[in-house]
């Protein structure tokens, strides 16, 4: 996965949970044991 930007929104596809990144960095973004996607 890419590095999480800050200013970036992520959304969970299994919950519809949507995050805003306030502090970027080379992690993986779960949701639970969902991974998160990019709100294009």
């Amino acid at each position: 996965m890419a590095a999480a930007q800050t200013g970036k929104r992520y959304f969970c596809p299994s919950c519809g949970a949507e995050f805003i990144v306030t502090r970027g960095g080379e992690a993986e973004l779960k949701c639970g044991d969902t991974p998160l996607e990019e709100k294009k």
